[in-house]
């Protein structure tokens, strides 16, 4: 059952059915309403079109509550919507690759929340059907896409820092719900997925391949992860020392080390206008500020209606991207350590 509101009629342009790109969204989570919508309306050129949950009643609620012009019963009814140019899946980690495969065939772009899947096998036969589809599949790390990101991988390969040695990736932050999905395991769950996929796909990104030594530690709460501690050693011994942790205040310090140099960054991956790249050269410190005041969505989302609009051609799809992230995720669940789990 579909309910739609009173949308105003829309103007035709190039590349896709409306001038605004009209998103369809698959349920209700919490980051729809913190994270989407906020950074999509700073966009002013995308809209909310489509809500899909498997209550109606709350895709209804959802829809008044923030202006969507439809809402649906189901997910599937949202996929089916010709009207929807562009798919956003923020389901439970365990449902992205069933939903991502059925986005696929629509023809339409896709957004799916990290991490794509909780398998490399998954994540495998989701890049060989976006292949052969010649799909717009992006995973959300927004940070990818911001000013800030695209100022730290141009000083590297500059050689500002000089040849890389370490990488040291931090992501903490408290996860105090105990009935929050990420305590479960068949929901894919802990630690490492959730947090831990960011300091890896960075060093992807970087580094463009994957390590060939991995020593890791999990801390165990229950039936996940609630804690993870990694040292995962790449080509030219390049070292990538991580922690994550769903018990500790919000942290995601990173520092890249170089022969040269270092770079330090406080905030990595949501990062505002007064959050500094510290750049490092011996006795010489220089802090730079690329971010302008953006919401950490509105850069990810802007270029994804950019190449839908046939503005600029697409940068970091999972197609082309995606691939050392999840075969070095899926290196580390089989290389951690177990520490013995508590309540």
């Amino acid at each position: 059952m579909l309910t739609e509101l009173e949308p105003e009629k829309p103007k035709e342009t190039k590349g896709v059915k409306f001038a605004m790109i009209r998103w369809g969204i698959l349920g209700t989570a919490g980051i729809v309403k913190s994270a989407f919508l906020p950074a999509l309306h700073e966009t002013r050129t995308g809209v909310a079109w489509h809500i899909g949950s498997r209550d109606l009643a709350r895709a209804e609620q959802f829809a008044k509550d923030y202006n969507v012009a439809r809402a649906s019963g189901s997910y599937q009814a949202v996929l089916d919507d010709d009207q929807v140019d562009a798919i956003y899946i923020p389901l439970p980690n365990h449902l992205h690759y069933e939903w991502t495969l059925k986005a696929l065939q629509t023809g339409k772009a896709i957004l799916c929340e990290k991490p794509l899947t909780g398998s490399l096998a998954q994540t495998q036969e989701i890049i060989e059907r976006a292949q052969q589809r010649h799909a717009l599949l992006w995973e959300a790390y927004a940070f990818q896409f911001q000013p800030q990101w695209q100022r730290v991988e141009e000083l590297i390969r500059q050689g500002a820092i000089g040849a890389p040695q370490e990488i040291h990736g931090t992501f903490n932050t408290v996860l105090a719900r105990t009935d929050d999905v990420r305590w479960v395991k068949a929901f894919d769950g802990g630690a490492f997925n959730d947090l831990g996929c960011y300091p890896v796909h960075i060093t992807s990104l970087l580094l463009k391949d994957t390590p060939h030594q991995v020593i890791a530690q999990a801390l165990m709460k229950g039936e996940v992860d609630g804690a993870m501690w990694g040292m995962l050693t790449y080509p030219d011994q390049v070292q990538l020392m991580m922690n994550v942790s769903f018990f500790r205040r919000y942290d995601t310090f990173t520092r890249f080390v170089g022969t040269e140099g270092e770079i330090r960054i406080t905030k990595m991956y949501h990062p505002g206008a007064r959050d500094a790249i510290e750049w490092r050269q011996g006795n010489r410190v220089i802090y730079e500020y690329p971010m302008k005041g953006q919401l950490p969505f509105t850069d990810m989302l802007s270029h994804i209606h950019q190449v839908l609009r046939q503005e600029c051609q697409p940068v970091q799809l999972v197609t082309d991207v995606g691939l050392p992230t999840a075969q070095t995720m899926e290196l580390v669940r089989r290389s951690w350590h177990e520490l013995p789990s508590f309540a």
